[in-house]
């Protein structure tokens, strides 16, 4: 293990360059901070640069650079306002299944809020989904709330952004309109693609044209919408 000492040095320049989101596109990595997110991290080998100034879980054979660093410099790297004494540096996820095997698949048609995505990631792994994609114009993935939101969860399952044209499966859109069914009485296709639509906006003409079956989730007449996120765990529970 080797020793920074200096928030100047140009390895900790290099990584805190990697909170802003034109460093991570043109660089292909992204920061992120936690034990317990990093040992999620080296289950799926995607991990290049470890700083700590705290202990390390076993690492084994990877081919990872590692650096004792002090309080100041972790400070620097990390998002959190009391941060645990890890961050590292990931590669971008690469999808792990090939998408003909995937059978369960949530889309999210412009989803905005990172803490709602990063929710949502974690509750998709929760009910064994096999994908998470995202239109064009949804949160980024790599954003410092979905990272802390996802819990590590990001690790776990396949999550990119995608066209939802190029799926050839059954469209199940959550919205509230006259074709929607009550949750309770919709079928459960083995294989779908379950949608849910951007905070204020709902799902997009576009992708309501393309739906084979809508839903809704009957609630009490005081409230006449819910959380996204809160949505999405409801509808994954049905469709699990």
């Amino acid at each position: 293990m080797l020793e920074i000492t200096s928030k100047n040095n140009t390895k900790i320049k290099d990584a805190a360059s990697l909170k802003l989101k034109k460093y991570r596109q043109e660089k292909g990595l992204f920061l992120m901070e936690g034990l317990k997110n990093l040992e999620m991290a080296l289950r799926f080998g995607n991990v290049k640069t470890i700083f700590t100034s705290v202990g390390l879980p076993k690492i084994g054979k990877q081919d990872i650079e590692v650096y004792q660093v002090n309080e100041e410099i972790i400070r620097k790297l990390a998002s959190s306002e009391n941060p645990e004494g890890v961050v590292f540096i990931c590669e971008f996820l690469k999808p792990k299944k090939d998408k003909k095997d995937y059978h369960k698949i949530i889309y999210l048609d412009h989803v905005s809020d990172p803490g709602n995505l990063g929710t949502i990631i974690r509750t998709a792994v929760a009910f064994n989904y096999d994908a998470v994609i995202l239109s064009e114009g949804s949160v980024e993935i790599y954003n410092e709330k979905v990272l802390a939101a996802s819990k590590g969860a990001i690790f776990a399952i396949d999550i990119f952004n995608d066209d939802i044209a190029n799926y050839d499966y059954p469209i199940i859109v959550s919205t509230l309109n006259d074709k929607s069914v009550p949750l309770n009485n919709a079928k459960k296709p083995d294989n779908f693609i379950l949608v849910l639509g951007n905070e204020s906006h709902g799902v997009s003409k576009e992708i309501c044209e393309k739906a084979t079956d809508f839903v809704k989730i009957e609630m009490s007449d005081n409230i006449d919408s819910l959380n996204v996120a809160i949505a999405a765990g409801i509808l994954m529970n049905f469709y699990k």
